[in-house]
Protein backbone atom coordinates (compact mmCIF):
# COMPACT_ATOMS: atom_id res chain seq x y z
CA UNK A 1 0.00 0.00 0.00
CA UNK A 2 1.23 3.43 -0.92
CA UNK A 3 0.76 6.28 1.50
CA UNK A 4 -1.38 9.24 0.52
CA UNK A 5 1.68 11.53 0.47
CA UNK A 6 3.62 9.20 -1.84
CA UNK A 7 0.61 8.81 -4.11
CA UNK A 8 0.08 12.59 -4.32
CA UNK A 9 3.73 13.20 -5.18
CA UNK A 10 3.66 10.48 -7.82
CA UNK A 11 0.54 11.92 -9.47
CA UNK A 12 1.91 15.48 -9.37
CA UNK A 13 5.15 14.31 -10.97
CA UNK A 14 3.31 12.39 -13.62
CA UNK A 15 1.43 15.48 -14.80
CA UNK A 16 4.51 17.68 -14.76
CA UNK A 17 6.93 15.20 -16.33
CA UNK A 18 5.03 12.11 -17.46
CA UNK A 19 7.85 10.47 -19.39
CA UNK A 20 10.48 10.88 -16.67
CA UNK A 21 8.24 9.40 -13.96
CA UNK A 22 6.66 6.67 -16.01
CA UNK A 23 9.20 4.15 -14.80
CA UNK A 24 8.53 5.05 -11.16
CA UNK A 25 4.84 4.34 -11.40
CA UNK A 26 3.77 0.98 -9.91
CA UNK A 27 2.99 -1.65 -12.51
CA UNK A 28 -0.22 -2.60 -10.79
CA UNK A 29 -1.57 0.93 -10.84
CA UNK A 30 -4.29 1.48 -13.39
CA UNK A 31 -3.89 4.41 -15.78
CA UNK A 32 -5.60 7.46 -14.37
CA UNK A 33 -8.11 9.25 -16.49
CA UNK A 34 -7.12 12.85 -17.05
CA UNK A 35 -10.11 15.07 -16.53
CA UNK A 36 -10.49 18.81 -16.39
CA UNK A 37 -11.35 18.67 -12.67
CA UNK A 38 -8.26 16.61 -11.84
CA UNK A 39 -5.96 18.95 -13.76
CA UNK A 40 -7.50 21.99 -12.09
CA UNK A 41 -7.02 20.47 -8.58
CA UNK A 42 -3.43 19.49 -9.25
CA UNK A 43 -2.72 22.94 -10.70
CA UNK A 44 -4.12 24.63 -7.58
CA UNK A 45 -2.01 22.31 -5.36
CA UNK A 46 1.17 23.19 -7.25
CA UNK A 47 0.39 26.91 -7.03
CA UNK A 48 -0.16 26.71 -3.29
CA UNK A 49 3.12 24.87 -2.77
CA UNK A 50 5.04 27.41 -4.86
CA UNK A 51 3.40 30.34 -3.00
CA UNK A 52 4.34 28.83 0.34
CA UNK A 53 7.94 28.28 -0.81
CA UNK A 54 8.36 31.69 -2.47
CA UNK A 55 6.27 33.77 -0.02
CA UNK A 56 7.77 36.49 2.13
CA UNK A 57 9.65 34.86 5.04
CA UNK A 58 8.82 35.75 8.61
CA UNK A 59 10.91 38.44 10.23
CA UNK A 60 14.22 37.14 11.51
CA UNK A 61 14.08 33.68 9.93
CA UNK A 62 15.63 34.45 6.54
CA UNK A 63 18.61 36.53 7.64
CA UNK A 64 18.72 35.63 11.40
CA UNK A 65 18.31 39.31 12.20
CA UNK A 66 15.76 38.53 14.88
CA UNK A 67 18.11 36.28 16.87
CA UNK A 68 20.79 37.17 19.43
CA UNK A 69 23.43 34.65 18.51
CA UNK A 70 25.40 35.47 21.70
CA UNK A 71 23.55 36.17 25.00
CA UNK A 72 24.33 39.43 26.73
CA UNK A 73 25.50 37.62 29.88
CA UNK A 74 26.79 34.11 30.69
CA UNK A 75 24.09 33.95 33.37
CA UNK A 76 21.66 33.14 30.55
CA UNK A 77 22.88 29.54 30.62
CA UNK A 78 22.44 29.08 34.40
CA UNK A 79 19.45 27.64 36.25
CA UNK A 80 18.52 30.99 37.84
CA UNK A 81 19.79 33.71 35.49
CA UNK A 82 18.15 36.65 37.33
CA UNK A 83 19.72 35.73 40.67
CA UNK A 84 23.14 35.00 39.18
CA UNK A 85 23.11 38.19 37.13
CA UNK A 86 22.42 40.20 40.30
CA UNK A 87 25.44 38.66 42.03
CA UNK A 88 27.62 39.40 39.01
CA UNK A 89 26.48 43.03 38.94
CA UNK A 90 27.10 43.45 42.69
CA UNK A 91 30.61 42.06 42.31
CA UNK A 92 31.30 44.37 39.39
CA UNK A 93 30.07 47.38 41.38
CA UNK A 94 32.30 46.46 44.33
CA UNK A 95 35.38 46.05 42.12
CA UNK A 96 34.59 49.34 40.41
CA UNK A 97 34.21 51.47 43.55
CA UNK A 98 36.61 49.64 45.87
CA UNK A 99 39.72 51.60 44.71
CA UNK A 100 37.82 54.89 45.20
CA UNK A 101 36.57 54.15 48.73
CA UNK A 102 37.78 52.65 51.98
CA UNK A 103 35.82 49.86 53.72
CA UNK A 104 34.84 50.74 57.28
CA UNK A 105 33.21 48.52 59.92
CA UNK A 106 31.74 51.61 61.59
CA UNK A 107 29.63 52.45 58.54
CA UNK A 108 25.93 52.02 59.27
CA UNK A 109 24.22 49.29 57.28
CA UNK A 110 20.73 49.69 55.85
CA UNK A 111 17.86 47.53 57.02
CA UNK A 112 17.68 44.99 54.22
CA UNK A 113 14.47 43.32 53.12
CA UNK A 114 13.42 39.90 54.26
CA UNK A 115 13.58 36.82 52.07
CA UNK A 116 10.10 37.14 50.52
CA UNK A 117 10.28 40.89 49.94
CA UNK A 118 13.78 40.63 48.49
CA UNK A 119 12.65 37.90 46.09
CA UNK A 120 9.98 40.25 44.71
CA UNK A 121 12.47 43.10 44.43
CA UNK A 122 14.97 40.90 42.57
CA UNK A 123 12.27 39.55 40.25
CA UNK A 124 12.20 35.83 41.10
CA UNK A 125 9.47 33.62 42.50
CA UNK A 126 11.36 32.63 45.65
CA UNK A 127 14.79 32.71 47.24
CA UNK A 128 16.45 30.05 49.34
CA UNK A 129 17.86 31.04 52.69
CA UNK A 130 21.40 30.56 51.39
CA UNK A 131 20.66 32.72 48.34
CA UNK A 132 19.19 35.48 50.52
CA UNK A 133 22.27 35.38 52.76
CA UNK A 134 24.56 35.53 49.73
CA UNK A 135 22.83 38.64 48.39
CA UNK A 136 22.92 40.33 51.82
CA UNK A 137 26.66 39.56 52.08
CA UNK A 138 27.31 41.26 48.75
CA UNK A 139 25.19 44.26 49.73
CA UNK A 140 27.02 44.58 53.05
CA UNK A 141 30.32 44.72 51.19
CA UNK A 142 29.05 47.70 49.25
CA UNK A 143 27.53 49.23 52.38
CA UNK A 144 30.95 49.22 54.10
CA UNK A 145 32.46 51.55 51.48
CA UNK A 146 33.25 55.06 52.76
CA UNK A 147 32.17 57.35 51.18
CA UNK A 148 29.34 55.66 49.32
CA UNK A 149 28.93 56.65 45.67
CA UNK A 150 25.50 58.09 44.71
CA UNK A 151 24.83 55.16 42.38
CA UNK A 152 25.28 52.73 45.29
CA UNK A 153 22.87 54.74 47.45
CA UNK A 154 20.34 54.57 44.62
CA UNK A 155 20.83 50.80 44.42
CA UNK A 156 20.28 50.39 48.17
CA UNK A 157 16.84 52.03 47.98
CA UNK A 158 15.64 49.08 45.96
CA UNK A 159 16.58 46.46 48.56
CA UNK A 160 16.02 48.26 51.90
CA UNK A 161 12.91 48.10 54.05
CA UNK A 162 10.46 51.00 53.93
CA UNK A 163 10.50 53.33 56.92
CA UNK A 164 7.08 52.07 58.01
CA UNK A 165 8.41 48.51 58.33
CA UNK A 166 11.53 49.66 60.18
CA UNK A 167 9.41 51.45 62.76
CA UNK A 168 7.39 48.27 63.33
CA UNK A 169 10.43 46.08 63.99
CA UNK A 170 10.94 44.54 67.44
CA UNK A 171 12.02 47.09 69.98
CA UNK A 172 14.93 46.39 72.35
CA UNK A 173 14.10 44.82 75.70
CA UNK A 174 13.88 47.27 78.60
CA UNK A 175 13.19 47.09 82.32
CA UNK A 176 9.57 48.04 83.08
CA UNK A 177 8.36 50.44 85.78
CA UNK A 178 8.27 47.59 88.32
CA UNK A 179 11.93 46.73 87.75
CA UNK A 180 11.17 43.53 85.82
CA UNK A 181 12.96 42.32 82.73
CA UNK A 182 11.09 39.91 80.47
CA UNK A 183 12.93 37.47 78.20
CA UNK A 184 12.07 34.32 76.27
CA UNK A 185 14.13 31.15 76.05
CA UNK A 186 13.65 28.06 73.89
CA UNK A 187 15.24 24.64 73.78
CA UNK A 188 14.00 21.61 71.82
CA UNK A 189 10.20 21.69 72.23
CA UNK A 190 10.25 23.79 75.42
CA UNK A 191 9.45 27.51 75.57
CA UNK A 192 9.93 29.66 78.68
CA UNK A 193 8.98 33.23 79.58
CA UNK A 194 11.23 34.54 82.36
CA UNK A 195 10.67 37.60 84.55
CA UNK A 196 13.78 38.80 86.41
CA UNK A 197 13.74 41.35 89.21
CA UNK A 198 16.21 42.28 91.91
CA UNK A 199 15.58 40.33 95.12
CA UNK A 200 16.90 37.68 97.47
CA UNK A 201 17.34 34.77 95.06
CA UNK A 202 13.91 33.12 94.98
CA UNK A 203 13.15 31.03 91.88
CA UNK A 204 9.57 30.05 90.99
CA UNK A 205 8.79 27.78 88.02
CA UNK A 206 5.10 27.60 87.04
CA UNK A 207 4.20 28.75 90.54
CA UNK A 208 6.31 26.08 92.28
CA UNK A 209 9.63 26.27 94.06
CA UNK A 210 12.62 25.29 91.94
CA UNK A 211 13.51 22.45 94.32
CA UNK A 212 9.99 21.00 93.96
CA UNK A 213 9.71 21.40 90.19
CA UNK A 214 13.20 20.07 89.34
CA UNK A 215 14.08 17.14 91.59
CA UNK A 216 17.60 16.55 90.28
CA UNK A 217 20.44 18.70 91.61
CA UNK A 218 22.16 18.77 88.20
CA UNK A 219 19.04 20.34 86.65
CA UNK A 220 19.00 23.08 89.28
CA UNK A 221 22.73 23.67 88.74
CA UNK A 222 22.26 24.16 85.01
CA UNK A 223 19.33 26.51 85.61
CA UNK A 224 21.42 28.76 87.89
CA UNK A 225 24.50 28.73 85.65
CA UNK A 226 23.97 32.36 84.39
CA UNK A 227 24.04 33.58 88.00
CA UNK A 228 27.06 31.41 88.78
CA UNK A 229 29.30 32.72 85.96
CA UNK A 230 28.40 36.34 86.80
CA UNK A 231 28.64 35.97 90.61
CA UNK A 232 25.03 37.12 91.07
CA UNK A 233 23.57 34.16 92.97
CA UNK A 234 21.04 35.38 95.51
CA UNK A 235 20.68 38.87 94.01
CA UNK A 236 17.73 38.35 91.63
CA UNK A 237 14.33 36.74 91.87
CA UNK A 238 13.12 34.61 88.97
CA UNK A 239 9.55 33.87 87.96
CA UNK A 240 9.36 31.51 84.98
CA UNK A 241 6.45 30.13 82.97
CA UNK A 242 7.49 27.13 80.88
CA UNK A 243 5.62 24.62 78.77
CA UNK A 244 6.42 21.87 76.30
CA UNK A 245 9.36 19.53 76.12
CA UNK A 246 10.93 17.52 78.90
CA UNK A 247 13.05 18.30 81.91
CA UNK A 248 16.26 19.00 79.96
CA UNK A 249 14.53 21.25 77.46
CA UNK A 250 12.70 23.23 80.13
CA UNK A 251 15.83 23.73 82.25
CA UNK A 252 17.90 25.04 79.35
CA UNK A 253 15.02 27.21 78.08
CA UNK A 254 14.73 28.91 81.48
CA UNK A 255 18.51 29.34 81.70
CA UNK A 256 18.56 31.05 78.28
CA UNK A 257 15.75 33.37 79.37
CA UNK A 258 17.61 34.25 82.57
CA UNK A 259 20.74 35.11 80.57
CA UNK A 260 18.80 37.44 78.26
CA UNK A 261 17.06 39.11 81.19
CA UNK A 262 20.41 39.67 82.94
CA UNK A 263 21.69 41.46 79.83
CA UNK A 264 18.60 43.66 79.91
CA UNK A 265 19.41 44.66 83.49
CA UNK A 266 23.20 44.93 82.97
CA UNK A 267 24.40 45.01 79.34
CA UNK A 268 28.04 44.83 80.52
CA UNK A 269 27.49 41.16 81.40
CA UNK A 270 27.07 40.11 77.77
CA UNK A 271 30.77 39.24 77.08
CA UNK A 272 30.91 37.11 80.23
CA UNK A 273 27.71 35.25 79.39
CA UNK A 274 28.76 34.90 75.79
CA UNK A 275 32.06 33.33 76.80
CA UNK A 276 30.28 30.85 79.04
CA UNK A 277 27.88 29.89 76.24
CA UNK A 278 24.79 31.04 78.13
CA UNK A 279 23.21 33.25 75.44
CA UNK A 280 23.72 30.98 72.47
CA UNK A 281 20.52 29.27 71.34
CA UNK A 282 21.06 25.52 71.09
CA UNK A 283 19.34 24.56 67.83
CA UNK A 284 19.74 20.80 68.21
CA UNK A 285 16.55 18.74 68.19
CA UNK A 286 15.76 15.05 68.09
CA UNK A 287 16.29 13.63 64.62
CA UNK A 288 13.16 12.23 63.05
CA UNK A 289 12.53 8.55 62.59
CA UNK A 290 13.07 7.27 59.06
CA UNK A 291 10.65 4.94 57.25
CA UNK A 292 11.99 1.42 56.98
CA UNK A 293 14.24 1.91 60.01
CA UNK A 294 13.86 1.18 63.71
CA UNK A 295 14.73 4.76 64.73
CA UNK A 296 16.51 7.79 63.24
CA UNK A 297 19.74 5.87 62.57
CA UNK A 298 19.19 2.38 63.93
CA UNK A 299 18.24 -0.24 61.35
CA UNK A 300 16.17 -3.39 61.70
CA UNK A 301 18.09 -6.60 62.21
CA UNK A 302 19.11 -8.00 58.86
CA UNK A 303 18.14 -11.60 58.16
CA UNK A 304 19.64 -13.38 55.20
CA UNK A 305 16.73 -15.77 54.66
Amino acid sequence: MLSSRTLTRAIAGAFSRPQAHAALMPKTMAPMATTTTTVRCMSNLNQQNQAAAQGSPQEGYATLEGFNLKPASPSYFTTNPVYNELLVNLDLAYRQYRPLSTPSKEQTRPNWMGKEALAKAVGVNSLKTSQHSHIITKLNQLAALTPRPPSIELLFRRYTRPEEQVSQMAKPRVVDHLGRALATGRRKEASASVYLVEGDGQVLVNGMEMTEYFKKAQDRTRLLKPFDVTDLIGKYNVWALVNGGGTTGQVEAIALGISKALITHTPELKPTLRGAGCITRDMRVVERKKPGQYKARKKFQWVKR
